[in-house]
């Protein structure tokens, strides 16, 4: 169940709309920092107990009170108390000046409480100006402002502490402040302003349509009565901007959203930068975005949002307490549903460190803690959804119960405190399906939908929360009553859901699915095409976010056999296609990385691939198979070649691409540079779409149909291989000319590899190939022959249930030699297919992580004109400060060999000069590039693995990141270079595959430990074959190398656990 969102909190003490309504009637030589000097000295210059003495304090504490206006420092707030008590001292009874004297202390001390949150400040302050209206007569022109003044303190208390006699009493004087107060008054737009503010203040606590359309009116009459000079414009046009946002909650007219924005805007405008309400007025501002956000899902909304957020933070005044706690929590609202819209974990701690945050700044008894606990609850919520750590739930139901139990009965936001703890409570019951759980669910949403007007934006989502109650209940019950009231509740959600609304997808497929239920009791085919339809009508939602439409294809899936095949396939086709946006590029490549993992994307792809074979469409299984393979990878090279497709036609949107994309490969880590990776994203994708609306450009950055992507075998066939629980199979792409061949693998089902898998672990672990502490370990321990005939006897299976049906394949259609590429997926990424094959075989065997990644490095691949550069990295002797690295003394030979074929081309980075900055430059200048050192796989963290240089690891993030518009051909002769994650299996998280997506044509790499005696062997036949006879290098000769390296082992009677780690990628 998703649990609405986090609660905005629109007023708090904020000065940001309730600016006290001050005093400015100080003597006309208080302003000034030359009245100040001035009145020091008249002060000076005055007796003790003389007459003017009170009237000297007084307008020494308007002085200071003027300069504290300025500053914002603490230390002249008092002063300006101290005078302004000195001047009441000095004040006789009955004296004409002492209500105002009185008023003025009243002001002072209400200026303490904004900035401390003292409560005694308050009730001093409210003393005084209980005291000053006691001390006005009827009729006395200044009667008005200073009921407006007490109203202003019983406001402030209410705040605080609750209490709805405050507020009564507010709303009281500033009605008779107003009533007193002539049309022409300079005074009245003022009054009309701080009317309007209690009149929010009792909408927000009873929930009464007339107090919410008195505030409009008032805030109305305000803003009309202002001058567009007035330097108070800003505060009624952020009052007015609150009103028209209360109005849009409560109804839903979207004019009214608009109208809120337009004059917080313009409110923000006209505040200063040294303003004490320009951190409340960001705050509003950002409030309006983030629920324009919610209703359009446009993410420059939300990132709007967080901006104004983070500028209202950093505006707050220091110790004001209030203002902290309302701009934190303002701030974990925009962070957490940013996280909702892309993953992004840090968003996720963000928004639960700063809902923390504000409810640690709030006092006990405020009235606005209860929404602040509410939003803590949410934060721990979403975390739960994510990790599914109890201690996350059992937070949320604590914080939740809290919000509710400190929520006053008829107060408008409690129907949405009761729907959270009623989710909370049906998340709890999802995970230990106890019944009380379940009723304690339907009891807060039955309340929660009883309290909600139709009108109201929630209604549709508590309508949906409930009927996901009564379904669950059907579950446990079986009473057919309750799957009629589901259907009821999503009906009545759907109706609520504005076209336009980015969730009406999520509630048409919750529709969809109730008809399910009613469907598989009654075998109504009525009820199934109506679920049908509303599946295809979400997935065609063209507002959904990509979380949404992918989370929609996955349930749409697993209705398989229900569902007619086409369609199902249909939105196969729609999830993958989302897939670059659902792995938002805004997001660090970890995260990324990690919604890989979480959402389980290589199992969905390989049963798409299934469904598509079995419905006799082998292309479009080819075109699913290669959406899912190396999908980040594939966006790195977008990022770095997406722009040069533009240059001809579209010379000024290629630039703009270019700037774009420059900026968004450097996302490493996005919160660290000051760069909004997020909005980055979001712009790429805005221009993509308008780049899209060019003739001939209508495909941009769409995935590559099977037209182009036949075109990988122009050199030669390539197997693409997918294995799902279903089924095994094999899909041939001959030549571009030829249909695709589909080939069933039905003796190597998943179980089957995953044993022999196991039986590979346990033979290597023999020769501890599992790691390298050298470029070849020592035996643990295992029987050599039982080891070694184990490994034979997987080898044997590869070839028998995998390699042979290919070849045969092959053979049928004339092919018994040349060069083929490997393309696995899934569980095939494991097997060292390439050395299965016999030593009589012609066939000259390469990897690829993708077709596109072949096709791009055809297309690059150039005759040499001459020698090129290359950087040669060795490591005879490790470094005593990297650990218990052994020396590798075949690397002397091997450079030498290698640098031979290079002449003066060949520029040398060995031991202590094969540092992480030497040789990162050395890649960077040279198309060539040959390192023999130490590798190692990192397991847990696949984006750590890389090459042991002498000052430390070059990790394989950072080779993923530098751009090699020139580089050709990488020789990693280095241990675990070509070996994946067992997690990410499709994305080639090995050193080669992240070698070839920084833009090389091909590598050689190892798939696990080395034998460091046979790295001079191979690389010197490597070189040889490259060189050829024309003595000119040539990248795509290097499989054919390795080959030759290999057979010549393997006619020397070297053991297969030896050569078998050597592979070769690319062309």
């Amino acid at each position: 169940m998703k649990v609405i969102f986090q609660e905005y909190d629109q007023e708090a003490n904020n000065p940001g709309r309730n600016e006290i309504v001050a005093i400015h009637y100080f003597h006309k030589n208080t302003t000034g920092e030359g009245a100040l000097e001035d009145n020091l000295s008249a002060l000076a210059a005055t007796p003790e107990k003389h007459a003017a003495s009170a009237e000297r304090f007084q307008d020494l504490a308007g002085s200071y009170y003027n300069k504290y206006e300025r500053t914002r420092d603490l230390e002249d707030l008092m002063i300006v108390i101290d005078y302004g008590l000195s001047a009441l001292a000095e004040t006789p009874d009955g004296h004409p000046d002492m209500a105002g004297r009185l008023q003025s202390l009243a002001i002072y001390y209400t200026s303490g409480y904004t900035h401390t949150g003292d409560p005694e400040v308050l009730e001093a302050a409210l003393a005084y100006n209980l005291k000053a209206v006691a001390g006005t007569p009827l009729g006395h022109p200044e009667l008005a402002r200073r009921h407006q003044s007490l109203a202003t303190a019983h406001l402030h208390r209410y705040r605080r502490a609750g209490n709805f006699g405050d507020l009564e009493t507010a709303l009281r004087f500033n009605l008779s402040a107003t009533i007193a107060t002539p049309e022409d008054h300079p005074d009245l737009a003022e009054r009309h302003q701080s009317l309007a503010v209690s009149y929010t203040d009792r909408y927000k606590r009873t929930g009464k349509l007339e107090d919410m359309t008195a505030a409009l009116k008032y805030d109305l009459l305000a803003v009309a009565a202002t001058a567009e000079d007035d330097p108070d414009l800003g505060a009624r046009h952020q009052s007015l901007g609150i009103s028209y946002l209360d109005r849009f909650k409560r109804t839903g007219a979207l004019k009214d959203l608009e109208a809120a924005i337009q004059y917080s805007l313009s409110g923000l405008a006209a505040t200063s930068e040294r303003d004490p309400n320009l951190a409340g007025r960001h705050q509003k501002v950002a409030m309006t975005y983030n629920l324009r956000y919610r209703q359009n899902g446009n993410l420059r909304d939300l990132e709007a949002a967080i901006e104004h957020n983070t500028l209202a933070i950093a505006a707050a005044p220091h110790g004001q307490s209030d203002l902290a706690a309302l701009t934190s929590q303002s701030l974990a609202v925009s962070y957490m549903d940013r996280f909702q819209r892309t993953g992004d974990l840090e968003d996720m701690q963000n928004a639960i460190s700063y809902n923390i945050l504000s409810v640690t700044a709030t006092p006990e008894g405020h009235p606005d803690l209860p929404a602040r606990y509410r939003n803590v609850s949410v934060s721990h919520l979403d975390r739960y959804t994510r990790g599914a750590d109890l201690e996350d739930l059992e937070a949320a139901l604590k914080y939740s119960s809290l919000a509710v139990a400190k929520t006053p009965e008829g107060h408008p936001d409690l129907a949405g405190r009761y729907q959270n703890l009623g989710g909370i409570y049906y998340t709890k019951y999802i995970r230990e399906k106890t019944p009380k759980d379940l009723w304690a669910a339907f009891m807060y949403i039955l309340l929660a939908v009883d309290t909600t007007p139709e009108a109201d934006p929630e209604y549709a989502l508590r309508q949906n929360c409930l009927a996901m109650c009564y379904e669950e209940r059907y579950k446990r019950i079986r009473e057919s009553a309750d799957i009629e009231a589901a259907l009821v509740c999503h009906l009545a959600a759907v109706a609520a859901t504005p076209d336009d609304h980015p969730g009406l997808a999520s509630m048409q497929v919750n529709l969809a699915r109730s008809y399910l239920f009613r469907y598989a009791k009654t075998t109504d085919t009525k009820d199934l095409d109506m679920a049908n339809n509303l599946f295809k009508s979400a997935l065609k939602s063209t507002i959904a976010s990509p979380k949404d439409i992918w989370n929609i294809s996955v349930q749409f899936s697993e209705f398989q056999g229900v569902f007619p095949l086409l369609d199902i396939l249909e939105g196969y086709k729609i999830a993958l296609n989302t897939l670059p946006s659902f792995l938002w590029l805004g997001s660090s490549l970890h995260n990324r990385h990690d919604s890989l993992v979480r959402n389980d994307v290589s199992n969905f792809i390989a049963t798409a691939v299934t469904f598509a074979l079995q419905a006799s469409k082998p292309k479009l299984a080819l075109e699913f198979l290669e959406q899912g393979l190396s999908t980040t990878h594939k966006q790195s090279l977008q990022l770095r070649s997406e722009h040069t497709k533009l240059q001809g036609s579209l010379p000024i949107i290629a630039q703009r691409m270019q700037h774009i994309s420059a900026q968004l490969q450097s996302s490493l880590h996005p919160s660290d540079s000051g760069i909004n990776y997020h909005l980055l994203a979001h712009e790429r994708q805005e221009l993509i779409q308008e780049i899209r609306t060019h003739t001939g450009f209508e495909d941009f950055l769409l995935p590559p149909k099977y037209a182009n992507l036949c075109t990988a075998s122009v050199h030669g066939p390539v197997i693409m291989l997918n294995c799902s629980n279903l089924q095994t199979d094999a899909i041939i792409i001959i030549s571009p000319s030829v249909p695709p061949i589909h080939l069933c693998l039905p003796d190597a089902p998943a179980p089957a590899i995953e044993e022999h898998l196991g039986k590979l672990k346990i033979a290597l672990k023999y020769f501890s190939i599992h790691s390298r502490n050298s470029r070849y370990g020592k035996p643990s321990g295992i029987g050599n022959d039982s080891s070694k005939n184990l490994l034979d006897l997987v080898i044997t299976w590869i070839w028998e249930t995998i390699v042979k049906p290919v070849f045969d394949a092959l053979k049928d259609k004339g092919i018994n030699n040349g060069r083929l590429w490997w393309c696995p997926s899934g569980l095939f990424t494991y097997l060292p297919l390439h050395a299965a094959a016999p030593l009589e075989s012609n066939f000259i065997q390469s990897y690829t992580p993708t077709l596109d990644t072949l096709i791009n490095a055809n297309t690059k691949s150039k005759p040499s004109v001459g020698i090129d550069d290359l950087a040669v990295v060795g490591l005879v002797e490790a470094s005593a400060s990297l650990g218990a690295w052994s020396n590798l003394p075949a690397v002397e030979e091997e450079l030498i060999i290698v640098a031979a074929f290079f002449k003066n081309q060949a520029h040398q980075l060995k031991d202590s000069q094969a540092t992480i900055e030497n040789v990162m430059k050395g890649i960077e200048l040279s198309p060539w590039v040959h390192l023999a050192c130490h590798g190692q796989q990192d397991l847990a963290e696949p984006l750590k693995s890389g090459l042991i240089l002498y000052d430390g690891k070059l990790e394989l993030e950072q080779i993923l990141h530098i751009n090699l518009p020139n580089a050709k051909f990488a020789y990693l002769s280095a241990c675990e270079t070509a070996m994946g994650d067992s997690k990410l299996v499709n994305e080639a998280m090995h050193l080669a595959g992240g070698f070839l997506a920084a833009g090389y044509q091909g590598a050689i790499g190892t798939l696990w430990s080395m034998p460091d005696i046979y790295g001079p062997k191979v690389a010197e036949v490597v070189y040889k074959t490259i060189f050829g006879e024309d003595n000119i290098p040539d990248a795509s000769r290097a499989a054919e190398g390795l080959h030759l390296a290999i057979q010549k082992l393997r006619r020397d009677g070297v053991h297969l656990h030896q050569w078998m780690p050597f592979i070769h990628l690319g062309i």
